[in-house]
């Protein structure tokens, strides 16, 4: 879910950058980033499944996935998985394909489309505006 949104707010990041820098083909950079976006994502995902089957090194097998109507808890196969570490891994494993997949259309948006140079600044410019367009579009005139 927070994907989906943040796949929203970075079209709309996006579109508004390819507006203001007068770049033309608006819709082509907002497709491009979308696309984008979902590509680097689905490959850290992947990534991430490597690593963990690289670790744990066993195959989780039939314990895992239980019919229905079975009682007891799953084995969840043990590993890296398990403890304080494992979830740290957990969330780290969930928030690094969306971190990686804004970096990339970050670095294009900054490098293709405003050609500056690449800092902090330069990658996250913007989206202050952004935010406050969007607070700014829900208000209503007497």
């Amino acid at each position: 879910m927070f994907g989906g949104l943040l796949s929203i707010l970075i079209a709309i990041w996006i579109y508004r950058t390819a507006v203001q820098a007068k770049t033309g083909k608006i819709l082509f950079w907002t497709a491009g980033a979308a696309i984008m976006f979902f590509v680097v994502q689905i490959v850290f995902y992947n990534f991430n499944i490597l690593i963990l089957d690289t670790f744990d090194g066993s195959d989780i097998g039939g314990d895992y996935d239980r019919d229905l109507t079975s009682i007891g808890d799953r084995k969840d196969g043990g590993g890296i998985q398990k403890g304080f570490f494992g979830t740290i891994l957990g969330i780290l494993f969930e928030i690094l394909p969306l971190v990686m997949a804004w970096l990339s259309v970050a670095l294009v948006r900054t490098k293709f489309m405003l050609k500056e140079s690449i800092n902090y600044a330069n990658l996250v410019s913007g989206i202050r505006e952004m935010f406050i367009a969007i607070k700014n579009s829900f208000k209503t005139t007497d």
